[in-house]
């Protein structure tokens, strides 16, 4: 069943049970309150007539002529007083339709009805309202308010009213219908243009962009959808760059290793010191394109072990650039990192770190001209710690900046293999780096220099 069709029923459905439930609600209140509104105009009467059944007890002493005089429809004698009693018993009477007032004497027998159809009869375990009549002190009888069954009109007042409940029910239900059918449509056209993008995603198709003209969470949905249209594009174009550039690192070296076996085989060269240390070195290198790949995977997956340790970070950044001196020295650039705190420790994992700062001031030597410079500096803030490698160098040009720590990303590719590396360097730094809650950041400008920033957060 289509989401349309599913909205529809549920609106009706809802619907219904509201109209239910308020046709059962509201016909319990109308009969309670329509009962209540008759047993108290009753009940008022009973109290008016309560006054004048004592007054009359008063007068006479005696209940005889009771029942003709104040209960009684139909009775037309008595004097002038009892005429006026009668005619109240006959208002009262004719204002009960749904109950009856009965007078008890104190042995417990009906002495009168208004009904006129239980005199004699037992009075004690009648049910109803009932209210004793005190003359000088003591009382002298009881009256009862009996309620019986609703009266023809009474209940067709009732039918009357439940059946509009019934009624506009109804008429809620078609009229629900109705706008469910043009509110089912709103919503599921949107999620129908979203679920043809879906479709061709889940195809292999290139998605097109999907325009949804609602608003809201429908329109944040169809640019979430277009956003992450275009990281699976982007990340589809990354996997086919990635795999070719993984079959090209690999193939030169499997190249250079095949032909140089084979030409040993067939005799053409002799297998000397210098061919084998070649050999060597091109298995030095698949080696360590391998273990690169490993260690970025292992980061960008958040599973790269770290050894955490506490690291006098002068002596760490000391250590690499003695080891890079002579490489200053021969470049004549000068190599400076005296901006750096004293006896500051970072819990950081020493290896890896060593590994990211080696990259960034191997990165900025082989590019800073000679008579340049590269300095490395390091401060501490609230809560992080700053390391920054700058140099005088050429620059990186604004387009490139972006990609700077793509996989195999290689800015200059007139280099050599052996000048230029794998391309994975940067990368490499930027997963060890974020490895440690830190990141790495880039500003550069052509021909003025390049600044590499690390911050760790604490």
């Amino acid at each position: 069943m289509k989401l349309q069709m599913k909205l529809i029923i549920a609106f009706i459905i809802i619907v219904l049970l509201m109209g239910i439930s308020q046709f059962v609600f509201l016909q319990s209140r109308i009969r309670a309150t329509f009962e209540d509104y008759l047993d108290q105009h009753t009940y008022n009467s009973m109290l008016r007539m309560e006054l004048m059944l004592e007054q009359y007890y008063e007068e006479t002493g005696t209940w005889k002529n009771v029942q003709q005089l104040f209960f009684s429809s139909d009775s037309s004698n008595g004097n002038g007083h009892g005429m006026m009693m009668h005619g109240m018993g006959m208002n009262m009477s004719m204002s009960m339709s749904s109950d009856d007032i009965l007078l008890v004497d104190l042995n417990g027998i009906v002495i009168a009805d208004t009904a006129e159809t239980r005199i004699g009869s037992a009075g004690k375990d009648l049910s109803g309202k009932k209210v004793d009549l005190i003359v000088n002190g003591e009382k002298k009888g009881t009256l009862v308010l009996y309620q019986h069954k609703l009266q023809d009109l009474e209940i067709e007042f009732i039918k009357s009213s439940n059946t509009t409940i019934l009624i506009s029910g109804l008429i809620g239900a078609l009229t629900a219908a109705i706008f469910s059918l043009f509110i089912a449509g709103k919503i599921s056209k949107p999620l129908k243009v979203l679920m043809t993008g879906i479709k061709q995603i889940a195809s292999g198709e290139k998605a097109k962009e999907i325009s949804i003209s609602a608003t809201g969470e429908f329109y944040e949905l169809g640019e979430a959808f277009n956003d992450m249209a275009r990281k699976l594009e982007r990340n589809e174009e990354i996997r086919r760059t990635l795999v070719a550039d993984v079959a090209h690192e690999l193939r030169t070296p499997l190249s250079i290793l095949q032909g140089k076996l084979e030409s040993i085989q067939e005799g053409v060269i002799n297998p000397s010191e210098e061919i084998i240390l070649e050999l060597t070195d091109e298995v030095y290198r698949l080696n360590r394109l391998v273990k690169d790949l490993q260690q970025l995977s292992l980061a960008e997956a958040g599973k790269l072990p770290l050894n955490i340790q506490p690291v006098d970070i002068r002596l760490l950044i000391e250590r690499i650039c003695n080891h890079f001196q002579w490489l200053a020295d021969e470049r004549e650039i000068v190599l400076q990192y005296d901006k750096i705190p004293t006896e500051y420790f970072l819990h950081i994992d020493a290896d890896r770190m060593t590994q990211v700062i080696v990259n960034l001031v191997g990165n900025a030597l082989r590019h800073t001209p000679p008579q340049g410079m590269v300095e490395i500096s390091a401060q501490p803030l609230a809560n992080s710690f700053i390391i920054q490698v700058a140099d005088t160098g050429q620059g990186i040009p604004e387009d490139v900046l972006p990609h700077i720590f793509d996989r195999f990303y290689k800015r200059d590719t007139s280099r050599t293999r052996d000048e230029s590396g794998t391309g994975l360097g940067l990368s490499i730094a930027k997963g060890f780096v974020e490895a440690h809650g830190g990141f790495i950041t880039v500003e550069s400008e052509t021909n003025k220099g390049t600044i590499f920033t690390i911050k760790l957060s604490f």
